[in-house]
């Protein structure tokens, strides 16, 4: 009777043993499968992005908005100086010496050409499709591509503009000289200070202020590799430049964007060169102006064509070619340029879109009036000139278009000494 009750134990246990060898062979097929697909679901990445202060709320709802849609990608937002220039030398600092901390950058649209070359952010060919191109607005996607490839995504775009006081002058001057005799006009009938402020310290906003006018007058700094700067129409652009000086105000030399920008909200000035960005300010409760200013296309010169040629600003979204989270950063990227975080950055913080699309959305032109006539705008903005070596070419003209409005050299020598610097630059 024992042996039988133990015989029966055996044949149970053996049993019981099969039966778990055969459920772990079916496990070794299936189970280790389910369980990483299970642990892949609940894994939480995180991804740094590096972008320059915001003053209005649009990154944050934008962070937020993604963060809900993509709860298992968290982001640190990484806070950098206001200033493009201390970005551009922290970035590069970090980025030449390998550094993998930050994911995705913003990158300045003067800067993909430079991180391309020097090999620091990713190709986005296998991510950013031809067909998704084609939505965004080409201006910026040709900032964004260097030897045939897209290295970055617009994020919001730019380009310069002129507001003016829409209450003193009733249609905006279409050409330069034309600025001149309004401004003038209007400060010798004491109705403002000052007929015009822009930015004209030696900075990156002076060479976009001064390509403004070298490609309004039928002027070009490169074509292809060559340097054609040197020409009438550009020598002819500068004296246009500097003959505003003549109705700004006394320090324009040392201005950059706020300078101007609070002089005209305060009700100083009848013309006013800056970025769209400017419009919510201009039109707060706080502003001595608001609803007092219009916007208008740059204006032309004489030997210009049918528009003013305005300078291509904006900034881009990159990847850093080392991230260890590749695949997370570009799920930002394409959230953050994509329609939804786009109206939230057009609604809450004035940005230009980047897609087309936008600029006939009820919400957006709602929130933004004067979105639908810098679509024009936008459209025939030039960008500055794309080249790995960039930072050296803006360092060129800064400097001689400083020398040239400070006195200290004539135009016919600025333009010369451009021209033969940006050659030397591009031959090295």
């Amino acid at each position: 009777m024992v042996f039988l009750l133990i015989f029966a134990v055996l044949v149970f246990m053996l049993a019981a043993c099969g039966s778990s060898e055969k459920s772990g062979d079916n496990s070794t097929e299936s189970q280790p499968e389910e369980k990483v697909s299970e642990s892949k679901s609940e894994e939480v990445v995180t991804i740094t992005y590096a972008r320059g202060k915001d003053i209005t709320p649009a990154t944050q709802k934008m962070l937020e908005a993604f963060e809900d849609k993509y709860p298992n990608i968290k982001v640190n937002y990484q806070e950098m100086p206001s200033q493009s220039d201390q970005q551009h030398n922290a970035f590069v600092t970090a980025l030449s010496a390998g550094d993998d901390s930050v994911d995705v950058y913003r990158l300045d649209i003067i800067w993909p050409s430079e991180f391309a070359s020097a090999g620091w952010i990713l190709p986005l060919d296998d991510y950013f499709s031809e067909e998704e191109r084609e939505k965004f607005l080409q201006g910026p996607i040709q900032g964004c591509t260097y030897n045939g490839s897209i290295y970055a995504v617009p994020l919001y775009t730019d380009a310069g503009v002129l507001y003016y006081r829409k209450d003193l002058i009733p249609n905006p001057p279409e050409t330069w000289d034309e600025l001149y005799s309004i401004g003038k006009k209007l400060m010798d009938e004491g109705k403002v200070e000052y007929g015009f402020v822009f930015q004209a310290n030696q900075y990156e906003g002076l060479v976009c202020n001064v390509l403004e006018y070298i490609h309004s007058n039928g002027g070009k700094v490169i074509d292809g590799s060559n340097v054609v700067l040197n020409s009438e129409n550009a020598i002819e652009a500068l004296n246009i430049f500097k003959k505003m000086l003549d109705i700004a105000p006394e320090g324009v030399t040392t201005y950059i964007e706020n300078d101007g920008g609070v002089m005209f909200q305060e009700g100083k000035v009848a013309f006013m060169r800056n970025w769209p960005s400017w419009w919510s300010k201009l039109n707060s409760d706080e502003s001595a102006v608001k609803g007092k200013v219009g916007v208008a296309p740059i204006p032309k010169g004489p030997n210009g064509d049918a528009t003013g040629k305005a300078t291509l600003g904006g900034w881009n979204l990159a990847i850093n070619k080392n991230s260890k989270n590749k695949d997370a950063a570009w799920t930002f990227i394409e959230f953050m340029t994509g329609e939804e975080a786009q109206k939230i950055q057009a609604i809450e913080g004035g940005f230009l879109p980047v897609r087309q699309n936008l600029y006939k959305d009820a919400d957006v032109i709602k929130a933004n009036p004067h979105f639908e006539s810098m679509y024009d705008v936008l459209v025939n903005a030039l960008p500055r000139p794309v080249s790995p070596f960039y930072p050296k070419i803006s360092e060129s003209i800064q400097i001689n278009t400083h020398k040239f409005l400070m006195g200290e050299i004539d135009a016919k020598t600025a333009i010369e000494n451009m021209a033969k610097e940006i050659q030397e630059i591009l031959e090295q």
